[in-house]
């Protein structure tokens, strides 16, 4: 591979967004480069585990497809994805599939250390790469990072954490087991249904991925007897049909910024702990894991909150709880609001009405005090309820495709991304945003 000086457009982040906006981009025709300081693509669908992907569907209708939609497809041809989960493996091959069909240069293992900006123009980024600093120039950048760290770097408004306590989402460490007897965990849950959440459905297809969620009583009992983790305050898995796996969102990490190193490194070894307390827990005491293993923990500690882009247009909690639709709308989402409370902080997951979803502007992926910079996935411009809904793996996707689509407009025209209409950008991303 051959790294050129400069690109049309260059993402920062290879997760789902910035794998979506790279993806679009590059089928335009324009020049992009990825960057991505880990080894590997995906982010917190690879890094951080995170599966199966959430809702994303109203009245027997996918609101988000396009690039999307070809991951899932390609994981399903590699018979990596079963329903709504899929294998992080499969992510990465899939990932890199699309990417390398439209020729999208990708820089792995590559830290950005700083970002050269003139007035309201980014000019360039530096890497860290192969113990040396590379500049590189671009037309249009997307702060794809998760940590809005393109932002950061170049002195750009952002917001992190509750507007009025600064406080931010709990963090969670991903896990899988294998050898779980699946039909009688489902026993279990059908004859003490007080023991777990009532949005439990108990209509088991042994075929097909299920849920579930609670052992109220058996966390408790570890938690008084000190032999698990206070901040644990549930056990939550997901199968994988007929294969005795389940993937496990459970740990809960209080009190840690995921954009601090050191936060991060306390993260990682209290993550740990936990899992390792909550799969003895669950291999002594719970029915259907006697026989049970640990296969393995996530690379990263999964991340919900960091830094968020201050845009033309910030999502609020009331456009998510409304359904709120919008003339430059360019993806659409039907998640609520769901925030996992730090300490001293009460959780909230709020459904909308069946068959609502809401719309998400254009205006709230372009950055405020710049004429060359987007954000989209985890760092899209919202306050701290809308991004709580904005989060997921497919609406960031959408997020990150519509920035490409844009990005590849205004770098192929030689135009600033407001002097870009939104009817265009609309015309190029129609399957995310009509009906079929």
């Amino acid at each position: 591979m051959t790294l050129k000086n400069e690109y049309d457009v260059i993402v920062i982040g290879a997760g789902i967004a910035g794998i979506s906006a790279a993806v679009k981009a590059g089928r335009s025709g324009v020049s992009v480069l990825l960057v991505e300081q880990y080894g590997f693509v995906g982010g917190m669908s690879t890094a951080g585990m995170v599966s199966p992907f959430m809702k994303h569907e109203v009245n027997g209708e996918t609101l988000v497809r396009g690039v999307f939609e070809d991951l899932e497809n390609e994981m399903r041809r590699q018979n990596g994805m079963i329903d709504n989960g899929f294998f992080a493996n499969s992510f990465r091959s899939a990932s890199y599939h699309l990417l390398k069909e439209v020729g999208c240069i990708v820089l792995l293992h590559a830290a950005i250390s700083a970002v050269t900006k003139t007035d309201h123009h980014v000019e360039s980024i530096t890497v860290f790469v192969s113990g040396k600093e590379i500049t590189i120039r671009g037309k249009v950048f997307i702060d794809t990072s998760g940590d809005a760290q393109l932002l950061f770097l170049a002195g750009l408004p952002w917001l992190k954490g509750d507007e009025k306590t600064g406080l931010l989402q709990a963090l969670t460490l991903f896990f899988r087991m294998g050898n779980i007897d699946i039909a009688k965990v489902t026993e279990y849950a059908k004859a003490n249904k007080k023991e777990f959440f009532d949005w439990m459905e108990y209509d088991f297809d042994l075929t097909k991925i299920i849920s579930v969620a609670g052992y109220f009583s058996i966390v408790k009992k570890a938690i008084q007897e000190q032999r698990l983790s206070p901040e644990v305050q549930y056990i939550f898995f997901t199968t994988l049909p007929e294969s005795g796996e389940g993937s496990f969102n459970t740990s809960n990490i209080l009190e840690v910024d995921g954009s601090s190193s050191l936060d991060l490194t306390k993260a990682e070894i209290a993550g740990r702990r936990q899992v390792h307390q909550v799969v003895t827990v669950l291999r002594n005491e719970v029915p259907g894991f006697e026989n049970s293993y640990l296969i393995e923990t996530a690379p990263q500690v999964g991340v919900r909150e960091t830094r968020r882009a201050v845009g033309d247009y910030a999502v609020t909690g009331e456009d998510i709880k409304r359904g709120n639709k919008f003339d430059d709308s360019i993806a659409r989402g039907c998640y609520g609001i769901d925030i996992h409370g730090q300490k001293d902080e009460n959780s909230r997951m709020e459904h909308l009405a069946d068959g609502d979803y809401y719309e998400i502007p254009l205006r709230s992926l372009i950055v405020k005090e710049a004429d060359n910079v987007l954000a989209a996935g985890r760092c899209i411009s919202s306050t701290r309820e809308g991004h709580s809904a904005l989060r997921i793996q497919p609406t960031s996707s959408a997020t990150g495709e519509a920035c490409g689509a844009l990005a590849a407009l205004a770098a192929s025209s030689k135009r600033e991304l407001r002097a870009v209409g939104y009817s265009e950008v609309q015309g190029r991303i129609l399957y995310n945003i009509t009906q079929k």
